[in-house]
């Protein structure tokens, strides 16, 4: 097997290692969390994981994503810790724009006034006055439209409210994170962990892997593996839970032009699309490129893009004006498509996987995992890494 080194030498290594496995948006985040806690930091993080950021795989989702802060967990009581997290996630990227505001399109973000719009009442449209959304009071600049009043409304809508949310340019975001861990000491290795023999062989080849790049750690030292490999936990988490996991496959077309705002459109009234589909309009700011969305299509592996699906998405943009400012002059009003994606998001019944596997450790090693995210890893990201260094905190004073 070969592997690819993406740090400089350690010299002043602390004695103990934490592998983090996979390095989507869970994993760099994870593993940027565990360095930079005073708990935790006493170890050295390492990163291994089949793609990093710059690659193009189907098997890498995160590239795919829109991505924005737009929550999807509900108000039910299932759902008390996803909202945390979404919290969480909320205040950090927010913190984190205010201290580098010059610095935003390195870092791939932007503040951005979302719309979402409801085209039938349910449990988030309440009263429509804002009182079913659970977030309301998590974001700036909360405000209930006045449909007769505003302009752009979209045909059908029962209810809209309007917020300062945070849009990601996924591609350079996650460059940027990469660029972080790297400099802050985080080693970086691109290499296939063998996923043939289980978790326990998991455990074993990630240790040898390390141990082959750097000579000097020992497997005693090896404290903990973070198991950040969303879809592809299915491979080694065992029989169990390996039969919760399931693709949540989400299209997207990529156009000409940012949109100076982040528009969704829920529930939307509609007699030609399904109800895995959905209709949503996410700038990815300093790029001058704009994301319409999408779909979510439960069990669905299909790499490739719809072209129909495609067509389906551009309708409904149109026909609901939610882009008129990146129409084209060209007397048809069309946009300019520079591309499709797809991408598969790791969905997992009963919700995320953030916990110790068992009450021993694998291989000499403990295990945590997170993973099973489905569309909710970005703003997830933060909120759940902080669970995990709290996890990794608990061993550590076993």
């Amino acid at each position: 097997m070969t592997s690819e080194e993406h740090q400089t030498p350690l010299s002043t290594q602390p004695q103990k290692h934490i592998i983090v496995v996979g390095a989507g948006i869970t994993g760099l985040t994870t593993a940027l969390k565990l360095n930079s806690d005073r708990e935790s930091a006493q170890y050295h993080i390492t990163i291994i994981a089949s793609h990093l950021p710059g690659d193009e795989s189907i098997n890498y989702t995160s590239p795919w994503a829109g991505a924005d802060w737009s929550p999807q967990a509900t108000s039910s009581p299932a759902d008390a810790e996803m909202r945390e997290w979404d919290k969480r996630t909320y205040d950090m990227w927010t913190s984190i724009l205010e201290a580098n505001h010059d610095k935003a399109d390195y870092i791939g973000m932007g503040f951005k006034e979302c719309r979402t719009y409801w085209g039938k009442e349910g449990p988030e449209t309440e009263g429509l006055d804002g009182r079913g959304l659970w977030w309301r009071d998590v974001v700036k600049d909360f405000e209930v439209l006045n449909l007769e009043k505003e302009k752009g409304i979209p045909q059908g809508a029962v209810m809209g409210v309007k917020y300062q949310s945070i849009c990601l340019n996924v591609p350079q975001h996650l460059r940027y994170l990469m660029d972080r861990v790297c400099k802050d000491g985080v080693h970086v290795i691109k290499a296939d962990v063998d996923v043939s023999n289980g978790l326990e062989g998991v455990a074993k080849d990630a240790k040898r892997i390390l141990m082959d790049e750097i000579t000097d750690a020992k497997e005693d030292d090896i404290f903990a593996l973070i198991n950040c490999t969303g879809l592809g936990a299915r491979h080694f988490v065992g029989d169990v839970e390996a039969a919760k996991l399931f693709p949540i496959r989400g299209q997207t077309v990529v156009v000409k032009g940012e949109s100076p705002m982040d528009r969704t459109y829920k529930n939307f009234p509609s007699s030609s699309s399904t109800d895995d589909e959905s209709t949503y309009v996410i700038p990815r700011p300093g790029s001058g490129t704009t994301v319409f969305g999408g779909c979510k299509q439960v069990g669905n592996w299909d790499p490739k893009v719809d072209e129909e699906l495609s067509e389906r998405i551009i309708g409904r943009i149109k026909r609901w004006g939610l882009a008129e400012e990146l129409r084209l002059e060209d007397g048809k009003g069309d946009f300019e498509v520079l591309k499709g994606n797809v991408g598969l998001r790791p969905g997992r019944k009963g919700g995320p996987r953030a916990e110790v596997e068992g009450n021993k450790k694998i291989e000499g090693l403990w295990v945590v995992h997170s993973y099973g995210h489905a569309g909710a890893g970005y703003q997830n990201s933060a909120g759940c890494s902080e669970k995990v260094v709290k996890l990794v905190e608990e061993l550590a004073g076993r």
